[in-house]
């Protein structure tokens, strides 16, 4: 009886035995799998590239764990689903140094806002940003006189009295580029226009100088949503040197001066907008879109005027009064590419071929990189504010065929 007592015994140790290995290899089974398996979802990369959020906005493809930890908002998916569409949207006070970021409005909004952007690596060279919204007040409308001068300097012996009309007296934007040249400073309605900008190593800076009582004109509906595209210093899409401005894979469009969507140019301004030569385009033509999308710089309402003597100055005694602000189109032409005598610089009432002109006309030109310069001085005279002369333009361009 006790032999088989312990027959049994040893039979049940060797059974316990045998299911303790069996589970032992089936747990290790199963852990090997789960690892194979963790092994290949670790695996699983894509490059962090642009992508369209789930809100109209663009933003870079992340995982949902780094965009969480780069202080983004994920919109929608990307990379099939393994990452997220992050977004980042930064407002007054502080800083970012991720590709695709936007500059955003917030509440209650006077004062200094301010946004610090550095390089997302040492490849960038240039930023492109884009005013998806830009409303802030617009410039002094004012033709009341308040200095006189004399070859552009306010002098107490001068005699041509000026205005603050066309200056952004109340609200302004500007970007800081410090080593380089900086953009035009703006203010207004600039809602659908960019502006390039170069980077640096010291960061460049968005400001926002915000009055809380409009001078020459009325405290606006504050609101801006600016994206800021970094772009690498081999970029396709990165502008020439000293653009504002730059419009690429286009043989036609418009262009215009900033605020123009309030009728009225600013002060200030060196407005150099470049257009890129298209494959097999070997002129560009320009013309105002309607009768009334050309008005720079005119005593006399009703003419237009070509040439250095005419504009872009104040003439020899510096007494001249026909105006600084102008354009100016390299290498001027007509349709019939024969060179325009009078000048490559533009100003009155009229985009003309002679001087003066009383009716608008294509003016074209094929020096290449294609660009129109905008300048304007601080300042409008008195007998001129009350004119139509600070309109701006808009132009439409059409590249033609070599």
């Amino acid at each position: 009886m006790r032999s088989l007592f312990m027959s049994g015994l040893a039979g049940f140790l060797v059974l316990g035995l045998f299911f303790k290995i069996c589970l032992t290899e089936n747990m290790e089974s199963e852990e090997n799998r789960k690892g194979k398996l963790l092994s290949i979802f670790n695996i699983i990369q894509f490059e962090n590239g642009p992508c369209a959020g789930s809100e109209s906005k663009n933003g870079t493809c992340y995982t949902k764990e780094e965009c969480k930890t780069r202080s983004g908002t994920a919109s929608g998916t990307c990379a099939s689903g393994y990452g997220v569409c992050c977004i980042f949207s930064k407002t007054c006070g502080q800083q970012s140094s991720e590709n695709c970021t936007y500059f955003e409005s917030g509440r209650n909004l006077a004062g200094s806002c301010e946004l610090k952007v550095c390089k997302a690596d040492s490849n960038i060279c240039q930023l492109r940003l884009d005013f998806d919204s830009f409303v802030i007040s617009g410039p002094s409308t004012s033709a009341t006189s308040y200095a006189k001068t004399v070859a552009g300097s306010v002098s107490a012996g001068a005699t041509n009295e000026i205005a603050t009309k066309t200056q952004c007296l109340t609200d302004l934007f500007s970007v800081t580029s410090p080593g380089n040249p900086a953009p035009p400073s703006i203010c207004g309605s600039n809602s659908g226009e960019h502006m390039y900008v170069d980077t640096s190593d010291a960061c460049n800076t968005l400001t926002f100088q915000l009055g809380s009582t409009g001078i020459g004109t009325t405290i606006a509906n504050r609101q801006w949503s600016i994206k800021i595209v970094q772009l690498a210093c081999d970029d396709e899409n990165r502008a020439p040197p000293g653009c504002t401005q730059y419009y690429y894979g286009l043989n036609a469009g418009t262009i215009q001066t900033f605020n123009y969507q309030n009728e009225q140019h600013l002060a200030n301004q060196r407005q150099n907008v470049c257009i890129r030569q298209e494959r097999g385009q070997c002129q560009i033509c320009y013309a105002p879109v309607a009768e009334t999308d050309f008005g720079i710089s005119s005593v006399i309402d009703t003419m237009g005027f070509i040439g250095a003597s005419m504009c872009c100055g104040y003439g020899e005694d510096g007494a001249g009064m026909s105006g600084f602000d102008c354009l100016v189109i390299p290498g001027a032409q007509n349709v019939m590419k024969t060179g325009i005598d009078a000048g490559s610089q533009f100003c009155g009432l009229f985009l003309g071929e002679m001087s003066p002109t009383t009716t608008h006309k294509t003016i074209c030109s094929s020096q290449t990189p294609f660009s129109v310069l905008f300048l304007s001085d601080n300042f409008e005279f008195v007998d001129e504010a009350g004119l139509k002369g600070s309109t701006g333009f808009k132009l439409a361009f059409q590249q033609n065929k070599c």
